[in-house]
């Protein structure tokens, strides 16, 4: 979040009463609801033909710029598709459409740590991270799925984060995960394998 601070001299008067200052922040509230509001039906995932049956949204946001209030962060804490059904053998990919903060896709116990990924969580060709599940009481977690965020006024861009994760699901059963970070938040979701 960015915003400017003005140093006035204890004599002078601030150009503006409270009042102004309060319909300013209510419209920037109003703004932020409304961009937040649409959220949900913005997340698009996939090949460049579409959303693929096994892909999740793993969290949607925008970043906001208000005038005279810097730049906000609104943010859907929430799995798109939150339950899928898929067939063994089937991978399933989580890719994060949030410009500024931090998921983690987590099946089984919670890492303390959650920004790391488990042992069993290997890196791909393409920048993606992969792991493979054989039963619902597996541990896996993806680690931080990190944008790149660029709220950073006058500072060089931050390389791309891991953005996507994938996990290949070699028995049947109801597989259960949440994100470490936002699961009290109701950040949860459901791989049902037939």
């Amino acid at each position: 979040m960015t915003g400017v601070v003005h140093v006035l001299n204890p004599s002078e008067a601030l150009p503006h009463d409270q009042n102004f200052y309060d319909r300013q922040a209510e419209s920037g509230l109003i703004l932020l609801l409304t961009k937040a509001s649409r959220l949900k039906g913005t997340g698009t995932l996939g090949d460049k033909g579409g959303v693929r049956s096994s892909d999740v949204a793993v969290g949607i946001g925008e970043n906001v710029t208000i005038t005279g209030a810097g730049s906000q962060a609104v943010s859907l804490m929430r799995f798109v598709r939150d339950t899928i059904d898929v067939r063994v053998g089937d991978t399933v990919e989580w890719a994060s459409l949030e410009p500024s903060i931090n998921h983690t896709v987590t099946f089984g116990t919670e890492p303390a740590d959650p920004r790391p990924p488990s042992t069993n969580v290997l890196p791909t060709s393409d920048g993606a991270r992969q792991a493979v599940i054989g039963s619902p009481a597996d541990s896996v977690n993806s680690g931080f799925l990190t944008p790149a965020p660029q709220d950073r006024a006058g500072l060089a861009e931050s390389p791309p984060g891991v953005t996507r994760f994938r996990v290949t699901f070699t028995s049947p059963g109801t597989f259960n995960y949440i994100c470490a970070i936002h699961d009290q938040l109701g950040m949860k979701g459901t791989v049902i394998v037939h």
